[in-house]
């Protein structure tokens, strides 16, 4: 599993430290500004243009403008399109399937924050060309609807950790919807990953003047990548008990009788 921020001009006042960030968690380099995507790349992190979805813009013209001036190897588009089934016929999908399909090559993220997530079928999902998905299921749970009909060998993306106004969700829950997003299709862990929670109606660019805040929110990010990586003692030195499967401590305490 890996972790990035969505908005790292959130958690850092310059370009440099922004970098250093997303580094240290070892996801790609997200932003809309394609200057910040360049100096991310020449630090050697991957990087992913976000673009947005908008009425009286065609992303499709952002893509042909933007993409290839900023070197990304991932797109990400946020959008509305899907707060509803997925209507082959219907203008927005549209739009986003010419979009996604303008950027074949490259990894293609679709990105449902500020929307609900509709119920989807297998079917319908395969209709849109993309590699990932993120949405956040603790503003959206019904988003899982979604997510469960999701192709395995799509990524899978979770918003999980907000700033300290918001009431923190126990990290043995927020450990359980990562796996729930492997096991969901077979997808496996490696197909997975999770960010910040931004405020409704998050911007790009607008650098938010909560430092503390932001450190809170950055070093609960890292804690969650580290329990992602944590051998199983550590934990059940660290979780509440309850959030470890019983069987598998019976299974356990079995094969120690065993061998001894």
């Amino acid at each position: 599993m890996f972790a990035t921020l969505l908005n790292p001009r959130a958690f850092a006042p310059s370009l440099e430290g922004q970098i250093a960030l997303v580094d240290q968690l070892g996801g790609p380099f997200l932003s809309e500004r394609v200057d910040d995507l360049r100096a991310a790349r020449a630090h050697g992190l991957s990087t992913g243009l976000i673009l947005r979805d908008q009425p009286g813009t065609s992303l499709a013209a952002q893509m042909n403008e933007r993409l290839e001036e900023s070197e990304a190897e991932i797109v990400a588009i946020c959008t509305h399109a899907l707060n509803v089934e997925i209507d082959q016929d219907a203008a927005p999908v549209a739009a986003l399937r010419t979009a996604l399909a303008s950027a074949e090559g490259r990894h293609r993220m679709v990105i449902t924050l500020d929307s609900t997530l509709a119920a989807q079928s297998a079917s319908a999902w395969r209709s849109l060309p993309m590699e990932s998905l993120l949405f956040d299921p603790i503003a959206d749970p019904d988003g899982w609807r979604a997510a469960a009909t999701l192709p395995g060998e799509c990524g899978l993306v979770l918003a999980l950790i907000a700033g300290s106004d918001t009431p923190p969700v126990a990290r043995e829950a927020l450990l359980w919807g990562l796996r729930y997003a492997a096991s969901l299709g077979g997808r496996g862990g490696h197909r997975v990953g999770f960010t910040e929670r931004p405020a409704p109606g998050w911007v790009d660019g607008v650098q938010q003047d909560r430092p503390e805040e932001s450190a809170l929110t950055f070093a609960a990010v890292g804690d969650l990548l580290r329990l992602t990586l944590a051998d199983r003692e550590t934990l059940e030195r660290e979780l509440d008990p309850r959030s470890i499967s019983p069987a598998a401590q019976r299974l356990r305490g079995q094969s120690g009788r065993e061998q001894t």
